[in-house]
């Protein structure tokens, strides 16, 4: 007889429930988040024994000791268990009896288990990202601080390049100078935390064969290509490009009822990670590639409207979507006439 167990993990416990083939509950007990007793909690049915955990933000530790222990683990992916999210009456018991139940149905909506190896790369370009943001923003407080006290005669590249010396010409007032100086000191950190994770994250992923692949696609750079190979882990798990396509965002989602349909649908659906960077690759690729710069003005003619810029943007990172994925697939080299012609 099979065995079937669902674990909700939470932040310092885990619920553990198993039944068997006739739905029968064997075991509904919660745990601390320690992973010798819950192996001993399932160990008795091990042989014969499914187990899933919730994609939440600290299954790594879980799933990786429970495969290393020799269970069979899926990772539910958190957007497809509305039978759990959106009941009525939610509880730990329910919710672990419900992802057992599910998991002996066979309709768990399963998520990639990110390779263990990998992880720390990605979560470091991950980290980069939010760095990169949070300077940004400063760089915004310290603008909109110069137009609050009518200092107008600045650009962008004057914000990157300001000094303390700066700061003093800038404002007279002590309490103004110290709030702008800590905007500085802030973009400095930001900064320099940037540099140090980059060249660490450059130094193990630059020897990665893909790596070189990538980064003679038009508008992929260093960190973008990092980026694209970290976020995607296994090419092999998209059947086809445009299953791919539509995990990085470059495509719009459809609505349809009867007669009536609508695109755009499922916009946040994917990995937005993959979304920024064919974004800013597009961006690049328009700005410096004349092929490409071409085929952006040529569908930018095609479509009205506010959004006809965003739409073009689009239509080339979709593109060059295309082309990661084959890249990645058979392993060769960007061939520019497949995607903009001869």
């Amino acid at each position: 007889m099979a065995f079937y167990c669902g674990i909700d993990l939470s932040a310092r416990t885990s619920q553990v429930c198993v039944v068997d083939e006739k739905i029968r509950v064997l075991v509904q007990q919660k745990l601390p988040n320690e992973l010798p007793r819950i192996i001993e909690l399932i160990q008795p049915y091990k042989e014969k024994l499914q187990t899933v955990v919730e994609s939440s933000f600290n299954w790594y530790w879980l799933v990786d000791g429970l495969q290393e222990a020799g269970f069979e683990v899926h990772l539910a992916h958190p957007f497809g268990l509305y039978m759990i999210t959106g009941a009525k009456v939610k509880t730990d018991r329910r919710d672990a009896f419900a992802l057992a139940k599910l998991l002996r149905a066979g309709v768990i909506p399963e998520a990639y288990i990110y390779p263990k190896k990998h992880r720390p790369i990605r979560d470091l370009l991950r980290r980069r990202s939010r760095l990169v943001t949070l300077r940004a923003e400063e760089y915004g407080s310290l603008r909109r601080l110069l137009y609050r006290y009518g200092i107008l005669e600045h650009s962008r590249n004057d914000i990157r390049r300001a000094i303390e010396e700066d700061i003093e010409g800038w404002f007279g007032h002590p309490a103004v100078r110290l709030h702008a100086s800590q905007e500085l000191r802030r973009i400095w950190l930001y900064t320099e935390q940037i540099r140090h994770l980059e060249q660490g994250i450059l130094h193990v992923a630059k020897d990665r064969p893909e790596y070189g692949l990538l980064i003679l696609v038009p508008g992929i750079g260093n960190i973008l290509a990092i980026t694209i190979l970290y976020e995607i882990g296994d090419i092999s798990r998209f059947h086809s490009a445009r299953h791919f396509s539509s995990y990085c965002r470059v495509v719009p989602g459809v609505a349809q009822s009867g007669l009536s349909s609508r695109r755009g649908r499922g916009s946040k659906q994917g990995n937005h990670y993959l979304k920024w960077a064919f974004s800013q690759a597009a961006t690049h690729a328009v700005r410096n590639n004349q092929k490409i710069r071409h085929c952006y003005e040529k569908h930018l003619k095609r479509h009205r409207g506010k959004g006809r810029k965003l739409v073009a943007y689009n239509i080339i990172a979709h593109k060059l979507a295309q082309a990661v994925y084959y890249i990645l697939r058979d392993g060769r080299a960007y061939q520019e006439e497949l995607l903009f012609g001869a």
